[in-house]
């Protein structure tokens, strides 16, 4: 691993490789992302532990050589700045002309998305990043009979927005298959119907109770578990407190 690790990235899974790093020796490590803080995907609470586990974050610098130098990897940056909002909904990062610097690392890991491997044979149209083109209703792609959805369409998304697509490309199979297009099933009973509370009759607003967590200096250590639960009490205070998920104002 060496002393001093640069992760290239701004998503979890550069958080997961820094915090990875520091568990198996990296003394000192770096998360190098091309934007700031606000336009990081990463989840907040995992950028908070990373940090608080010692992880550095260099903003607005993107690396454009690398070269092995005394045994070590050389590495020049350049820095950023943010320009117009582009088509992921971010500001564009713009390289800043004579601002390169460099530095020094033992290893340089590259945690910078996700790319669709498409074989030549399967012959289907891909687009910008690999990915593959589909019809936006049907999710057909550029061969007859072959649909496709999730991230080898999107880009990196949710479980759930996969899910969505896989049922949206299955009634269009079986619509192509000579069905009607209905795939609903019942998989359990209906609910009954729920009364919903009446918010004048609950208790106070209360939130969640903090997590107990191991110690930055302990977690580091070994891939020990960090969040290690609610004791007993905190538990059934947590399970009694109303999540205002079915309350009716009066």
């Amino acid at each position: 691993m060496g002393d001093k690790v640069a992760v290239i990235g701004g998503g979890n899974v550069a958080i997961d490789a820094s915090r990875t790093a520091l568990r198996l020796g990296a003394k000192e490590v770096t998360i190098v992302y091309r934007r700031t803080r606000t336009e990081m995907p990463a989840s907040d609470e995992e950028v908070e532990e990373a940090l608080r586990e010692g992880v550095r974050i260099l903003y607005l610098a993107v690396p454009i050589r690398a070269m092995s130098v005394d045994g070590k990897l050389k590495v020049e940056f350049i820095q950023m700045e943010l320009g117009k909002v582009d088509e992921s909904g971010r500001r564009r990062p713009i390289p800043i002309a004579g601002s390169e610097f460099t530095g020094k690392y033992a290893l340089m890991i590259k945690a910078i998305g996700e790319q669709p491997h498409l074989p030549d044979r399967y012959m289907l149209s891909a687009g910008r990043g690999g990915r593959l083109e589909v019809d936006a209703d049907t999710l057909v792609t550029s061969r007859e009979g072959v649909y496709a959805g999730g991230d080898v369409v999107t880009g990196p998304a949710s479980v759930i927005e996969a899910i969505a697509a896989g049922r949206q490309a299955a009634i269009s199979i079986d619509k192509y298959l000579g069905g009607r297009g209905d795939i609903d099933e019942v998989l359990a009973p209906p609910e009954e119907e729920v009364t919903p509370f009446n918010i004048d009759e609950v208790e106070g607003e209360k939130y969640r109770p903090p997590m107990n967590m191991l110690p930055p200096d302990e977690r580091i250590k070994s891939f020990a578990q960090v969040e290690l639960g609610f004791d007993e009490e905190k538990a059934i205070e947590e399970a009694k407190r109303c999540l205002r998920c079915d309350l009716e104002e009066h």
